[in-house]
């Protein structure tokens, strides 16, 4: 499957990033919009509702939805299972639906068969659709570039260390070789003589993760990310193939890296 192939980003501190990187006033704010919505277009005949009341009923259950679909989350993130895409988005419809129902069923006294399947079917009809709203909005605020500042992004202070041919080059990965990290870059290799602990200090502010004990990977020199037979691959821009331990998996996942 394709990793991160897109150029690296700054996250941006402006509005709405600060709203919708943040998990939980994502799962709040989204919902609270999608109520708005619906208590203007009154579906399910609420239309008979008055306003008012009709605001509280929308409003209250999506954001009840939105518990629910924070609580999904957090059974996802405990199961070791990707924290992001569309799989993540389905779990977290469900668990909107779980929070809502019995709310819905309840309050309009829905008491046969037909009646409680077709009701529920149109709960995740409205949460898949929130969810996915929200997932887009976050994902889109949590990578978006900053145009209010026109500085570049700084080089990481660990291409210094490299020839002056390497230097401008595009950073992929580090390798431990006994006392010595292997730097991987869009313009080579090279051998350095440092600590691989030291090497994602020195990247800042590039982005990356260890998945293995032996390897540092940027998210920029991802290339694809394999999974086959239990074992997943890291496949770099310039083909090297790097290996994921079992804990690299859950991080290589919790990154968003296996889509």
């Amino acid at each position: 499957m394709t990793g991160p192939n897109a150029p690296q980003t700054k996250t941006t501190d402006g509005w709405p990033a600060r709203v919708f990187a943040t998990r939980l006033t994502s799962y709040l704010i989204t919902p609270a919009i999608a109520g708005l919505i619906l208590t203007i277009l009154a579906p399910f005949g609420t239309h008979n509702i008055e306003l008012v009341w009709r605001g509280v009923f929308w409003v209250g259950l999506c954001l009840a939805g939105g518990l629910g679909a924070m609580a999904a989350h957090q059974l996802i993130v405990r199961f070791k299972q990707p924290a992001t895409g569309w799989v993540h988005s389905i779990g977290q419809s469900f668990g909107s639906v779980v929070a809502v129902a019995p709310f819905v069923i309840g309050g309009f006294q829905i008491d046969s068969l037909p009646g409680i399947l077709l009701t529920l079917f149109y709960i995740w009809v409205i949460a898949i659709v929130i969810t996915v709203v929200g997932e887009l909005a976050g994902r889109k605020a949590r990578h978006a570039p900053d145009d209010s500042i026109d500085t570049p992004p700084s080089r990481p202070a660990l291409m210094d260390r490299l020839p002056m041919q390497l230097r401008d080059a595009d950073l992929y990965a580090a390798r431990s070789e006994d006392h010595y990290v292997r730097l991987h870059t869009s313009a080579g290799d090279h051998l350095i003589l440092m600590r691989l602990g030291d090497v994602e200090g020195l990247a800042h502010p590039l982005r990356g993760l260890s998945p293995h004990r032996s390897w540092w990977v940027a998210e920029t020199g991802v290339a694809a990310v394999r999974k086959a037979a239990g074992k997943m691959t890291i496949t770099l821009k310039d083909g090297t193939d790097v290996p994921v331990s079992r804990a690299g998996s859950a991080r290589v996942k919790d990154a968003g890296w296996l889509v």
